[in-house]
């Protein structure tokens, strides 16, 4: 495999009237961009706030250069400003929408997410959960108060803590990491994620293309009762990737492999130098460090004097 492979797939499930998920991607010339979003609030306004999550981060993002982890913050803020707007109509109250969106800038992939939406990351054979559901259920599993499987059966389950649209301003969780050849992602909304165990997922990322896998992980939904609208997109890199340097750094970690929970900011984005080390910080020396430092100097030189006087 020397190319990218994508599919995308929405369903309505079997229980519901209408289809609330949004699907979307796009592939580019460093690589592609991937979104999947879980609109609430309604049939009307939930579908509406799914389809513009997808609508404004792909067109911030499709271009022709990359974009960087600042840029990708900022597409979903912009997606978070348009849908709150939207929601301070008194017929589109309660209008939210989960976000999780895939860059891949390759040889290296950007993550962010909002809500209880999923990525997953098929990697030599393990399937790794990248993102932390925001969700009621979640954090009390997250503070030991609830176990993985009560947090599934869970009757406030669906409950999530953080949405697009339901705040001013975008709470938004950004991961970066270096590919290897091979990696498969998964971008999933809760109908599917809430239905199927992580070895289902696993199995079938790990024995079917991109195309097929997306089919079969939307059919398996729908044959376990296809309670919630379901919608993936499924995403293999290729086997060989660039080396290519980024005017953006990476932690240690993630420049290495490994998923990393990144702090837009702490790096200047005009660093163009070695992508695989961390950038070297420059102390600033405060007045309670000067104050210290001439203390020293003091006693030091008070016990030399002492040293060098005749009895």
């Amino acid at each position: 495999m020397d190319r990218l492979e994508a599919a995308l797939k929405t369903h309505p499930g079997l229980k519901r009237p209408k289809n609330e998920d949004a699907v979307g991607g796009e592939a580019t010339p460093w690589g592609g961009v991937y979104v999947v979003a879980d609109g609430m609030g309604g049939h009307r306004t939930g579908e509406v706030a799914s389809r513009l999550a997808v609508e404004t981060v792909l067109a911030r993002l499709s271009r022709e250069e990359p974009p960087s982890p600042k840029d990708l913050l900022e597409a979903l803020e912009e997606a978070n400003g348009r849908i709150h707007r939207e929601a301070q109509r008194p017929e589109n109250r309660g209008m939210g929408t989960t976000c999780t969106v895939l860059v891949l800038d390759l040889p290296y992939a950007l993550v962010a997410h909002v809500g209880d939406s999923r990525a997953y990351l098929l990697r030599e054979g393990n399937l790794l959960q990248l993102t932390e559901d925001h969700s009621w259920v979640a954090e009390r599993v997250r503070q030991g108060l609830l176990s993985p499987e009560e947090a599934r059966t869970h009757r406030w389950r669906n409950v999530i803590t953080n949405a697009l649209g339901s705040f001013p301003q975008a709470r938004v969780d950004l991961l970066g990491l270096k590919l290897r050849p091979g990696d498969t992602f998964l971008l999933c909304t809760d109908g599917l994620s809430g239905v199927l165990e992580e070895r289902a997922l696993k199995e079938v990322l790990a024995h079917f293309p991109p195309a097929e896998a997306a089919e079969r992980l939307v059919a398996l939904a729908n044959e376990w009762g296809g309670p919630d609208n379901v919608s993936v997109a499924v995403v293999r890199v290729p086997e060989a990737l660039p080396e290519r340097q980024r005017p953006y750094a990476l932690p240690l970690e993630a420049a290495k492999g490994e998923p990393v929970r990144l702090q837009v900011g702490e790096v200047p984005e005009e660093l163009t130098t070695q992508i695989l080390e961390p950038a070297p910080k420059r102390g600033r020396v405060g007045w309670r460090d000067a104050l210290l430092i001439l203390l020293w100097v003091v006693v030091v030189a008070y016990i030399l004097l002492n040293s060098l006087r005749t009895p």
